[in-house]
């Protein structure tokens, strides 16, 4: 069946933005005290919707945790996350290729991300790429009862484009977007996680990409 829908996710597979929430996460924590590598917190909560991520440093770090609420950090997150962002926009060049040239194929484009709209629409248009992307029909974390792994988000966006799951192919980055995407029965799963990612395991039935450039279009 051919492609008729493509849809992205953001924060590791548009942009290598996963290592930058890290640092923010890093730094909110050690304004409560809490002195962490950003590293490892990564590799902690890496490719998981904030509520999620928010639940599991709970668990992790209670004395933190204790002091704030998962709301209140994530907000200060997003605070320094843009201050991070605005200094030098980290575009995954290779994954903006593919964007284009789906685009110019005629396929549209959407994401399916476990970030807030707001902060994503805002990178987007310092990156030159909301014009590439519906974000209309596209899901932020705003959108989606449960975040990835659960399928919702990419369910609710097939919804939105009116699509068979198995007309859509998924470009993702890490294990838990790739098993939510592959819950959603889309018809192909490709993942290219950035250097910055931390190892990983990805379920059968993944198309693992050295790069963004490798897949053919059309």
């Amino acid at each position: 069946m051919a492609t008729r829908v493509a849809l992205f996710d953001i924060d590791g597979t548009l942009f290598d933005s996963e290592r930058l929430w890290a640092e923010a996460l890093a730094l909110a924590f050690e304004e409560l005290g809490e002195r962490q590598p950003a590293d490892r917190l990564m590799a902690q909560i890496y490719g998981m919707a904030w509520p999620d991520a928010a639940a599991t440093l709970g668990r992790l770090y209670p004395r933190a945790m204790r002091q704030t609420s998962g709301l209140a950090l994530g907000r200060r997150m997003c605070v320094i996350f843009e201050r991070l962002f605005a200094a030098a926009p980290p575009v995954i060049e290779p994954a903006a290729r593919l964007l284009r040239r789906l685009r110019a194929a005629g396929v549209p484009c959407g994401y399916v991300s476990g970030s807030p709209r707001v902060t994503i629409e805002r990178d987007l248009r310092a990156a030159g790429l909301d014009g590439l992307l519906d974000l209309g029909r596209s899901v932020p974390s705003d959108d989606a009862p449960r975040g990835k792994p659960f399928p919702d988000g990419y369910r609710l966006a097939l919804e939105r484009f009116g699509v068979a799951a198995g007309e859509a192919v998924v470009f993702e980055d890490s294990r838990v977007g790739a098993t939510a995407a592959l819950a959603a029965d889309v018809g192909e799963v490709c993942v290219c996680p950035p250097p910055s990612a931390p190892p990983q395991t990805y379920p059968e039935g993944v198309r693992r990409l050295a790069s963004w450039d490798d897949f053919r279009v059309g």
